[in-house]
């Protein structure tokens, strides 16, 4: 569960009759920047609402139906651990939402691991604000995954499915180090439930073995 005081500091909430837009940034600059952005397209500036600081739960919010919800993901590694559990805890409140990652990593494991959570899109910081306005507005109606061109270059060669949540939750376990006999304990489930989710992520993400286990594992933990 996330907390309220969570080091998320703001929270831009942008609505229609339909659908919710919810962005959830941690830089005060980079947020002020996508609302402007958002407030320069005619075609969404009615659906900028305002920026709050969280002194709610974020549930209330991600609970409503039809919810669009842009998450951060950083090149900071003591951050990304709390982002990728943050998109597994929106899959987990709103199974239904589409989740937007924005983010300024580019690294291809990292990248495909995240594609493999569920998103929706993968929208780089650095695309021009065109793109990315372009990308949101198609987001409201597309159900394929999208890229941003400089994303799209990068995972051109991807090879992974998407994890189921019971998948993810077992992968973040194992990323921390733990044995799978530690995360049956952990999460409450059979032993051999978990082996075979394991295996079944690894067979989505594409990795060969404990070595590759490891290592996207230290790219998502910093270790």
């Amino acid at each position: 569960m996330i907390n309220k005081k969570n080091d998320i500091e703001n929270i831009i909430t942008v609505s229609n009759i339909s659908a919710q837009v919810v962005v959830i940034l941690p830089c005060v600059l980079t947020a002020a920047g996508v609302v402007h952005q958002l407030k320069s397209e005619p075609r969404i500036r009615h659906l900028v609402n305002v920026i709050k600081s969280i002194d709610e739960p974020c549930a209330d919010i991600l609970k409503m139906p039809g919810s669009l919800v842009i998450l951060n993901i950083s090149e900071s590694s003591s951050r990304l651990t709390e982002e990728i559990k943050l998109i597994n805890w929106c899959r987990m409140v709103q199974p239904n939402a589409v989740i937007v990652a924005y983010t300024s990593n580019h690294k291809l494991s990292v990248l495909n691991y995240i594609s493999a959570l569920g998103v929706r899109m993968i929208i780089s910081q650095y695309e021009p604000t065109t793109t990315f306005i372009d990308l949101i507005v198609k987001s409201f109606s597309s159900k394929e995954m999208l890229c941003s061109p400089m994303i799209k270059n990068i995972l051109e060669e991807r090879v992974c499915g998407e994890l189921t949540v019971c998948e993810a939750q077992v992968m973040g376990q194992l990323f921390l180090g733990h044995s799978v006999s530690q995360v049956a304990l952990n999460l409450g489930r059979n032993i051999r439930t978990v082996s075979a989710h394991k295996r079944h992520a690894m067979a989505k993400l594409g990795l060969n073995g404990e070595k590759d286990l490891h290592v996207l594992g230290c790219a998502l933990s910093g270790k």
